[in-house]
């Protein structure tokens, strides 16, 4: 009787483990492929920025993990070239058109508290990448008045203000600073001019400082 139960017993489970095997083989697995489609279907875009001309504009994706900014042709909405992307979703765009629509100052914002500005020139049928703006402003030691500032509200923070009609850029460069009752900040406003090849060099600059009690 014991011999016989035994054998039952092997026979249930040799059936089970039959049936179990495909169950557990046909459980789905995450894909990285399946990870970027989701990815690319939950980004949200917005055409914005127009140029001067009425041509041409951009087109910003938002998603939660990546931001991006692509040249379009604005009345087909048709990409016309990649600008840039961000893997980082706290990442900001803006843009300032030169008046003759063929340059341009790309602002990227990185969270709190920086900012950059890359200049674009039109060569060819294409937006040349000229640089990164290499700007900055110090606050000196007097403008801090011996005070502790543990928060940083601006970090080399850079914006292109105003594109003149010979060519040149208006840009700002802010750094500030705060706590403990008080506030010390320097704006740097700086005149670029560009030579034929996109090359900037410095025309003017002059700094304002700013120093008070909360």
């Amino acid at each position: 009787m014991k011999l016989c139960s035994w054998f039952v017993a092997c026979v249930v489970a040799v059936i089970f483990a039959i049936i179990a095997h495909p169950i557990s083989a046909e459980e789905p697995t995450a894909s990285p492929t399946a990870w970027v489609s989701a990815t690319k279907e939950n980004m949200t875009k917005d055409v914005d920025f127009p140029s001067p001309d009425g041509k041409l504009a951009f087109l910003i994706g938002h998603g939660e993990y990546q931001q991006t900014i692509d040249l379009i042709d604005k009345k087909t909405e048709k990409v016309l070239q990649h600008i840039a992307d961000e893997d980082m979703s706290s990442v900001n765009y803006n843009v300032l058109w030169a008046p003759n629509s063929k340059r341009f100052a790309l602002m990227t914002r990185q969270g709190h508290p920086n900012q950059n500005v890359t200049i674009y020139f039109l060569k060819g049928d294409k937006f040349e990448d000229m640089g990164t703006l290499d700007l900055t402003v110090e606050i000196p030691a007097r403008i801090k008045a011996g005070k502790e500032h543990p928060h940083v509200a601006g970090n080399n923070w850079q914006s292109a203000k105003k594109w003149n009609k010979d060519g040149s850029l208006v840009v700002t460069i802010d750094s500030a600073i705060d706590g403990a009752g008080h506030s010390a900040s320097a704006t740097r406003t700086v005149l670029l001019g560009f030579d034929k090849s996109g090359k900037f060099k410095i025309l003017k600059s002059t700094v304002k400082y700013e120093s008070s009690n909360q």
